[in-house]
């Protein structure tokens, strides 16, 4: 049996360079790994099945969970006549944009590789994990990284630090392909001289948290107001800035300190039950003894 925790991310830049013929966006964009994470449980079982269990039941456990997905690429691909049980401890809020099915999937990647001695390098498990979705290739590396075409080319960058994030899930979600398709070209290079990498790489963290930008949350505030009011109730309170990550619908915060972020977070948990503290850290997939 191997154990996984699988990490959430958060984007703190987002900029839409154009679309290609195939309707597909070519995306400028920092991921950042937070520690809020989900748990992936790997056990053998006699049978050639694939079978999935969630603690989440509004997740798929069929051929539509990533997880699955990854499993049975590794299986096609490889030649592997072994059944695998794979039991998912949610604490990622779904359809947040926060790659909670993607660093699933990640972590199934990395776990079989081990347990069943595939020896993959890491090009050969991004490029599986660039099948299953474009933010998979960035969990299977995490911390920070700088990613262009799809998403799905990573460069490491040097480490964002901020332990004061709060993060709020409203209820509703949001489908990435359908905002994606309301993203007009008039919203297209939003932040092209964007400085963030600059202040990033100098370890200017604070200015570095003033340059957060997603270009995603101007067409999502039109269709949920609320993104807005989430962003307006953070920096009411303390905030430094305030964004929608991904395609949404969490919001994140960075603020500068602990007791600013307790007293956000006290305001943010009355009216939005799935409110969270969390910190950046450096993976996107863990092995736990």
């Amino acid at each position: 049996m191997i154990k996984l925790n699988s990490y959430g991310k958060i984007n703190l830049f987002l900029d839409i360079k154009g679309k290609l013929h195939n309707g597909y966006h070519i995306i400028n964009t920092v991921m950042q790994s937070i520690d809020i994470y989900d748990e992936i449980i790997l056990a053998p079982i006699n049978d050639n099945k694939i079978i999935i269990e969630c603690s989440d039941l509004s997740i798929p456990i069929n051929e539509k969970n990533t997880c699955y997905k990854a499993a049975l690429i590794l299986k096609k691909n490889y030649g592997i006549n072994s059944g695998i049980h794979i039991y998912i401890s949610k604490k990622i809020p779904a359809g947040a944009g926060m790659a909670g099915g993607s660093s699933n999937a990640a972590a199934v990647i990395r776990g079989l590789n081990v347990m069943w001695k595939l020896n993959l390098s890491e090009d050969e498990m991004s490029g599986i994990g660039a099948q299953i979705g474009a933010d998979v290739p960035f969990c299977l590396v995490g911390g920070t990284c700088f990613a262009e075409g799809l998403g799905d080319k990573i460069t490491e960058i040097d480490d964002f630090v901020w332990n004061n994030i709060l993060i709020v899930k409203p209820e509703f979600s949001i489908s990435t392909a359908y905002v994606y398709q309301n993203t007009a070209p008039g919203y297209y290079n939003s932040y092209a001289s964007n400085d963030i990498l600059k202040y990033i790489s100098s370890h200017n963290y604070e200015n570095a948290a003033r340059c957060v930008s997603n270009t995603m949350e101007r067409v999502v505030e039109k269709f949920h107001p609320e993104i807005n009011d989430i962003k307006k109730l953070m920096i009411d309170n303390g905030a430094v800035s305030s964004i929608m990550t991904g395609s949404g619908s969490a919001v994140f915060a960075l603020f500068k300190d602990n007791d600013s972020l307790n007293k956000a977070y006290l305001i943010a948990k009355k009216i939005y039950p799935s409110t969270f503290k969390s910190k950046t850290c450096k993976y996107g997939v863990k092995f736990i003894d």
